[in-house]
């Protein structure tokens, strides 16, 4: 979205990207999803012309797509669906592992403290998971999808109101204290096991976007809570 308000803007392109990323690293890949990827979705990530690290994957994992026969069966979707697969799940133990306690635990056991004080964290948000779901709290895709969740209520809030408010502060405050206690914590560690280990162009270029977008969107919303 364009607007005369380049803050607004920001806000409506962090949504998107969230968006992305989330399902990027929380569902396995779809036919349909890196279709939408390459025709469409990375062309309308938010691009920062002070990092051209962001423009250059990007770039990359477009160009990664549009080499690749993206239909069920074939080797071009089969290879990316495979390394999804191997990075972040299994057979073995994932050389890319999801979970924020991998990295910030000296156990590095699931469902210890680590994950409990992620899902305390979403619940005094009003962010639950799944019911059912046995996947730990601190899997990197639910938190940037509590991310977007936030980001989410922040335009809603915009869009009911018109303006910057105490509410709308609150939820960009929210974002920046998750990522600097949480995802910061672990994230350039889980960004140099996904490059080294991947097998693929776009998931070893997902781990420059990622890293470098996340870093930014804290900058940028730290500017946003002195307006």
């Amino acid at each position: 979205m364009n607007s005369d308000n380049p803050e607004l803007d920001y806000l409506y392109a962090r949504q998107f990207a969230y968006d992305v990323l989330r399902r990027l690293l929380m569902e396995e890949p779809t036919v349909e999803l890196l279709i939408y990827l390459r025709d469409e979705g990375l062309s309308l990530f938010p691009v920062d012309g002070e990092l051209p690290a962001i423009e250059g994957a990007i770039t990359a994992m477009k160009q990664d797509l549009q080499t690749r026969e993206l239909q069920a069966g074939t080797d071009g979707f089969e290879n990316l669906h495979w390394d999804f697969t191997r990075l972040f799940i299994g057979p073995d133990s994932p050389p890319a592992a999801p979970w924020e306690s991998t990295y910030v635990s000296r156990d590095k056991l699931l469902f210890q403290q680590c994950t409990l004080d992620v899902k305390t964290f979403y619940q005094k948000n009003g962010f639950n998971l799944p019911k059912g779901d046995v996947e730990a709290a601190d899997h990197i895709g639910y938190e940037l999808d509590f991310l977007w969740n936030l980001s989410e209520r922040a335009i809603q809030i915009f869009e009911n109101e018109s303006e910057f408010n105490d509410p709308l502060f609150t939820l960009l405050r929210t974002s920046n204290d998750f990522m600097e206690a949480h995802l910061l914590a672990f994230i350039t560690p889980f960004c140099r096991e996904l490059n080294n280990h991947a097998e693929t162009e776009f998931y070893r270029q997902l781990s420059t976007l990622l890293e470098v977008f996340l870093r930014n969107d804290v900058k940028k919303i730290n500017k946003l809570l002195i307006l």
